[in-house]
């Protein structure tokens, strides 16, 4: 019998929580399928990585409205005639709808949302929902990376056909022998007390109150730093402009890092001493999982996401998303608590609730799922 054949589909190879959630899908399951990617080249260390894994890489740039890449994107499916095609995010989402009607959709498709979430109001808000709709009827299955995403998605479009609704955690996991970049580990030594994110400079991370929230530790711990470890994307460049300017004018300045995209990110947080996120909404936030395996403290808001890893007094400490005063309160908390009694329970509670997000519980599904359409309660 020969295997499926799927094609998966994201906007462009950049290091953010889908594409190596897929990478660590198709390594665990390349046996059972035979994987192809579609995507934009931005990163080429990623795309080298997914270049050993997968049968063929079609480099389409989906990162915007293009006729040209549709017209491609349908070409190639026609071409490869997959069993499976498999969207990540909206914009995938996108360009798997529109090119199933010139391709006649002779395949299944499943779409991944990884971080749905509501920033239109008015008009652009219902023709986003609209679009949900319409894509959801047409596809064969929405799957929900967190039980908090899919309470969302039910809030906002409640008639949704539920058997097409699959709740299935991205599959996380660390490496315990990663070594830190000799650069950063000289970094680390210079100071009492690091601080780290992994966020991209986007608005979604929103940076900005996490910078004015950091400024505002400085007289209390003026040996602290903060590390933000993530790239950006075209789409992100405003937004990171925004911070990088911001960066420029703060006080505290010479203590906080833009590293950049960094290999095997998740891996290094066990060397910091608490992880932070000021994310407005995540699908399942794969750093914070991450922290809790490396078992670090985590400070983060309380958004989509976040909630249901995030448990104030269990397994973190919550603050209030886009407010810097709250920010600043939960991060004064979760540095007075470093080395306690307490901060042991949350990290020890973390690390036993994010077990359950593994690589291979999610294989296990996603295979069930393109196997027989359907996946096990």
């Amino acid at each position: 019998m020969s295997r499926l054949k799927v094609l998966h589909i994201f906007p462009e190879f950049k290091r953010g929580g889908a594409q190596i959630n897929v990478l660590r899908f198709i390594k665990s399951s390349k046996d059972d399928f035979e994987h192809y990617v579609a995507a934009a080249p931005f990163n080429g260390e990623l795309e080298e990585e997914y270049r050993r894994e997968v049968k063929k890489i079609f480099p389409i740039d989906m990162t915007s409205v293009s006729l040209k890449s549709i017209r491609i994107l349908t070409k190639t499916i026609k071409e490869l005639k997959p069993d499976i095609i498999h969207v990540n995010g909206k914009g995938a989402a996108f360009y798997g709808y529109i090119s199933s009607f010139f391709t006649g959709k002779p395949y299944r498709i499943y779409h991944t949302m990884r971080g749905f979430h509501i920033k239109y109001s008015g008009i652009k808000l219902k023709l986003y929902l609209t679009f949900e709709k319409l894509a959801a009827r047409r596809g064969d299955g929405n799957i929900m990376v967190s039980p908090s995403e899919k309470k969302l998605l039910n809030l906002n479009i409640p008639d949704l056909n539920q058997e097409k609704l699959f709740l299935i955690p991205n599959g996380i996991g660390i490496h315990k022998d990663t070594v830190l970049p000799e650069e950063i580990h000289s970094i680390l030594e210079q100071y009492s007390i690091n601080i780290v994110t992994l966020s991209r400079l986007s608005r979604q991370k929103d940076l900005i109150t996490m910078i004015e929230a950091f400024e505002r530790l400085k007289d209390k711990y003026p040996k602290a730093a903060l590390h933000i470890m993530g790239g950006e994307t075209p789409q992100d460049r405003e937004y990171a402009d925004k911070v990088r300017a911001r960066l420029t004018k703060s006080p505290s300045k010479e203590n906080i890092y833009l590293w950049g995209s960094v290999k095997d990110a998740g891996s290094l947080i066990r060397h910091y001493d608490l992880y932070w996120t000021t994310a407005l909404f995540e699908g399942l936030p794969t750093a914070v999982v991450e922290a809790a395996l490396c078992r670090t403290l985590i400070v983060g808001t309380k958004c989509v996401g976040n909630e249901d890893v995030i448990f104030p007094g269990k397994t973190g400490i919550l603050t209030e998303a886009g407010n810097t005063t709250d920010n600043t309160r939960g991060l004064l908390k979760g540095l007075s608590l470093l080395g306690t009694e307490e901060a042991t329970k949350l990290i020890d509670n973390a690390e036993i609730l994010c077990k359950d997000f593994s690589i291979e519980n999610n294989a296990i599904k996603l295979k069930e799922l393109y196997n027989t359409g359907k996946i096990s309660k």
